[in-house]
């Protein structure tokens, strides 16, 4: 049949053929812009929003008329690229990647834009590309080392003047020195401000930009001394696929100090803090939670025709949940940075205002505004609208198909044979299904039952901004007031919770919901965002602590009971029934497997567990329920590595015993979990320092390229030196003959027996965050490889640039 068959479909209700309108090529590309997202907007989203206040910055109904126009223009263009130079990068290749920054998109320049479309349009159209002035790159003022262009990521692909930076920006982000990320996705770990000790958690961390950016900063030695972090960043995710990308994210930084889990954030085990028992031990926690999203329709353009109030409300309880963990998890004295990329009230202020609610005055809001300079964030609402469908989408939408000629026809059959005394229709007719979603409706023929159809695509027009107007025209798109919480219906008490409502007068003055940040996207030509940044002043009360619990086992419930109206389900990890814990609460003892300094009560079987390391550096592969294998990673636990193991490459590789910790490093193994990996799933911990050979050797490991400049320092033997001229001669992918080299360096190396061994550029050997290592192997004859990626050794060139500059 090949590529051209096209199979003629029927409709599934009528049984006739769909038959495809051909388009009229003189009109074609005239109902769209191809350089605005959207052709038109979504009539409930923006009836939702001019309800809200989000417009409080003006003082007439022309003025907000004015600034919402401008919002809705700027929610329908294209977002800005933007990206950021890494806080661990050393300050002369900093400034080097700044002058080539500057020499790509310093100045004003003028390029030829591509007409977009695709090449049907171009060609009936004949559009032509055409001349456009471009800003330079500017520097966001409240991000260190970051830069925002005037230009989106299509664009920059697509035009061949920009193809050189194009391609500089994709080198630097493999070799890690760069992060492409949205300009207000750098803002809460900048508003979080950990300090180079700290332990921070980032409990909903994939895909890993933000974490990547606090990452940077624990992974700087916190005094002079420092040959290693002192700080740790554990990064945890839901979902097992984004854990991984996770993983590939936070690897281009070649930290120790990063601990990457798989765990539901609100079942995240309580560790405590050796200062206080009844405490949490993370100086900074991050609570980035799953939003609606609606603050990102520059990028998504989905959310215009997909938006619906009801996703806020439910995903509310969800993000209540995980903040309320997050509260606990948090020490005393210590912050929490509630965010989400959304504008929603429902999804902002009304989860802080419950979580102050519920800690009865040991968290505070704190206003961070005065300390970034060029931030333009509005303040946080103190009062809000509860507005609401009754009907989802898929609600709606199974409506009509109950209201089909298809459907009718049925019941009607059905009642005719009702009539006459036959009871042939199976018993699913005897129950109609519930559109609210919230239990079982009482049984009433479907076709009595009124069809909403909301007039998503119709323009948004008010004829004025006062309340009246609004409200008016909120009704019109199918959506509901509800003043306080006695007012909902029964069945949407579940959704719209008593936590979704505005505070009381007297919890306005408590509360102070104005420190609170939000970013609109036509204030700083960005996406939409908000931010609260809570401290911890006090340990959480004992009656605070069984409200917690209460509401978190509430929404828990709440929440799966949601599930059947569309919104996500809440997955609870599983524990193991046969160790309970309350509250999924982890003692000192436990918690040292996270430092992994200590572990002598997690074997049994020294011998075992050795052919379980063994076995395990093979990958192997289960197969899930949908028959797909997937591979076992992050399903084992970390145990410490055998003796029979360590022993051979202490004594290979001249391993200093007063200085080299083994305690620090831990292999994969089956068996019995202990402590916290019982209760989450640990996708991996630290960097790699020894992988094993794919050839014959003295000993089964190599020295890995991940964690060669922490392993090296203790190295007493199989090291070498090398001057400016023989270290660039060994950044090569191909075999290096050892007569490239300098005579020194090549009979050091014909002493060694083949296998690993490590170089490293003299005067740079202390200094763990300039990386002048590279992992080498002596081959059987006279020559040599080097063990290096090609995204690294692209990175190490830039590196060695840099400093033959400074010199």
């Amino acid at each position: 049949m090949g590529r051209n068959w096209k199979r003629n479909r029927k409709n599934k209700h009528s049984g006739k053929p769909n038959v495809r309108k051909p388009a009229d090529p003189s009109k074609y590309g005239e109902s769209k812009d191809p350089y605005s997202l959207v052709a038109s907007g979504n009539f409930k989203l923006e009836a939702f929003y001019a309800c809200q206040g989000s417009f409080v910055k003006c003082e007439t109904n022309e003025l907000k008329e004015e600034e919402r126009k401008r919002w809705l223009t700027s929610m329908k263009s294209t977002l800005p690229a933007s990206f950021r130079i890494g806080s661990d990068v050393d300050e002369g290749l900093r400034q080097r990647l700044e002058k080539e920054l500057e020499d790509f998109v310093g100045k004003k320049m003028e390029i030829e834009v591509l007409p977009k479309g695709g090449e049907r349009r171009i060609r009936e159209l004949d559009l032509r590309p055409e001349k456009k002035m471009i800003s330079p790159a500017k520097k966001i003022p409240f991000v260190p080392f970051a830069y925002q262009l005037s230009l989106d990521r299509q664009t920059i692909r697509r035009n061949a003047s920009l193809n050189p930076f194009h391609e500089w920006l994709k080198v630097q982000t493999e070799a890690g020195f760069v992060t492409r990320q949205e300009t207000v996705s750098m803002l809460p770990p900048v508003v979080l401000n950990p300090e180079r000790n700290n332990l921070v958690l980032d409990m909903c961390a994939a895909p890993g930009s933000k974490t990547s950016q606090l990452l940077e900063i624990i992974n700087l030695p916190a005094r002079p001394t420092d040959s290693e972090p002192a700080g740790c960043v554990v990064a945890n995710d839901a979902d097992n696929k984004r854990a991984y990308m996770l993983v590939h994210q936070l690897r281009r930084i070649n930290s120790p100090a990063v601990f990457v889990t798989n765990c539901d954030a609100q079942f995240f085990p309580l560790v405590k803090s050796e200062d206080n028992p009844t405490e949490g031990m993370f100086d900074r926690v991050l609570c980035d939670v799953p939003c609606s999203g609606d603050g990102t329709s520059r990028k998504n353009p989905g959310v215009w025709k997909k938006w619906n109030s009801l996703n806020a409300y439910g995903l509310h309880a969800l993000q209540l949940s995980i903040a309320l963990k997050g509260a606990r998890l948090t020490k005393v004295g210590g912050y929490l940075c509630y965010s989400t990329c959304s504008m929603n009230p429902i999804e902002n202020e009304s989860v802080v205002a419950e979580v102050l609610r519920a800690s009865e005055g040991s968290l505070e809001l704190v206003d961070r505004r005065s300390e970034l300079p060029g931030l333009l964030a509005r303040r946080g609402l103190a009062t809000w609208r509860v507005l609401s469908e009754e009907k989802s989408r898929r609600q709606i939408k199974d409506r009509m198909k109950k209201n089909n000629d298809k459907m009718k026809a049925r019941r009607k059959e059905w009642e005719e044979q009702q009539n006459d005394g036959e009871d042939t229709i199976p018993e699913r007719a005897k129950v109609t299904e519930d559109f609210n979603g919230m239990g079982k409706a009482e049984s009433m023929p479907v076709e009595d039952l009124p069809i909403e159809r909301v007039p998503v695509k119709d323009e948004f027009k008010p004829l004025s901004m006062d309340d009246v107007e609004l409200m008016k025209m909120a009704q019109m798109a199918g959506l509901n007031q509800y003043s306080r919480f006695e007012e909902v219906p029964l069945h949407m008490q579940k959704r719209v919770r008593r936590s979704c409502f505005p505070p009381t007068a007297e919890e306005v003055s408590l509360f102070h919901l104005e420190h609170c940040m939000r970013v609109l996207p036509h204030d700083m030509d960005t996406g939409g965002f908000f931010v609260a940044l809570l401290r911890k002043t006090a340990p959480i009360s004992s009656r605070a602590k069984k409200t917690f619990q209460m509401l978190q086992e509430e929404l828990q419930t709440d929440n799966n009971d949601i599930g059947e109206a569309g919104e996500p389900l809440l997955k609870r990890t599983k524990l193991d029934s046969t160790h309970p814990v309350e509250e999924n609460e982890i003692d000192g003892n436990e918690k040292k497997l996270i430092n992994t300094s200590e572990g002598k009560n997690a074997i049994s079987d020294e011998k075992d567990v050795s052919a379980a390391v063994r076995g395990h550096v093979k990958k192997y592969y289960l197969a899930d329920k949908d028959g797909k294998k997937h591979p076992t990673l992050g399903r084992d636990d970390f145990i410490p590595v055998p003796k029979d193991i360590f022993e051979p490459l202490k004594d290979y590789y001249g391993l200093a015993s007063d200085t080299f910790d083994e305690g620090q490093y831990m292999g994969r193994a089956c068996g019995d979990s202990k402590g916290l990996q019982e209760r989450i799933t640990v996708v991996t911990s630290g960097v790699k320092g020894f992988v094993r050979n794919n050839k014959e050797c003295e000993v089964d490991y190599r020295i890995s390229q991940d964690g060669v400049h922490f392993v090296a320092p203790h190295m007493k033997k199989r090291k070498i030196g090398l001057e400016l001229k023989d270290f660039e001669t060994c950044l090569q992918t191909e075999t290096i003959p050892l007569e490239s080299f300098s005579r020194a360096f090549a009979e050091a190396a014909r002493s060694l027996t083949m296998g690993s061994f490590v170089v490293y550029l003299k005067g740079f050997e202390d200094d763990y965050i300039k990386k002048f290592w590279v992992v080498m192997w002596r081959c059987r004859g006279d020559s040599v490889n080097c063990l290096v990626t090609k995204a690294e050794l692209d990175g190490m060139k830039s590196k060695v640039r840099s400093v033959i500059g400074q010199e």
